[in-house]
Parts: structure tokens; C-alpha cells; sequence
């Protein structure tokens, strides 16, 4: 985990078989979170203090299973977003 990057949202779309209207859903879902869960990263590449950065590493962690919890409600339709397409 030491080796964390930023990921773009294609990243979490990638292989995902989604049709777009899928993809333009969960994009609005999960933007906001993968902007969150990026800064979280620069913060941890910038720590020098090994328990502040093992602090972001497993926060870094958190994000990517929120951001998975959302984009599988998005698909069950259980999750509606305040943008409508």
C-alpha cells in the first residue's frame, strides 16, 4: 500500500461493461469522492510522519470501498443522485 497513487474515475470504470447512461450515472455518484479520496494521497506522499501516513493509507483504503459501495447501489438503482441527466 505504500506505493498508493491517484486514480481517475476511468480507473474505477475500466472493464465494467457499463453502458453510458450507467457511466454518466455513477461519474455523478462518485466524482466528488474520487476528488477526496486523490487528496487524501497527495497528503499522504507529503507526510514524513509514518503514523500520520499509515493514518491516510488506510483512509485512502475507506475511500475506494466507499466509492465501490457506491457505484454497485447506483447499479441496483438504490442510489439517486441530485443531478438528473
Amino acid at each position: 500500500m505504500n506505493n498508493i497513487s491517484q486514480k481517475t474515475i476511468d480507473q474505477y470504470l475500466e472493464g465494467s461493461g457499463l453502458n453510458e447512461a450507467q457511466k454518466e450515472k455513477i461519474i455523478l455518484a462518485i466524482t466528488y469522492t474520487v476528488y477526496q479520496r486523490n487528496n487524501k494521497v497527495v497528503k499522504a506522499e507529503m507526510e514524513k510522519d509514518e503514523l500520520k501516513k499509515a493514518q491516510f493509507l488506510r483512509s485512502i483504503e475507506e475511500y475506494d470501498q466507499i466509492i465501490k459501495q457506491e457505484m454497485e447501489k447506483v447499479l441496483k438503482g438504490e442510489k439517486t443522485h441530485p443531478y438528473d441527466l
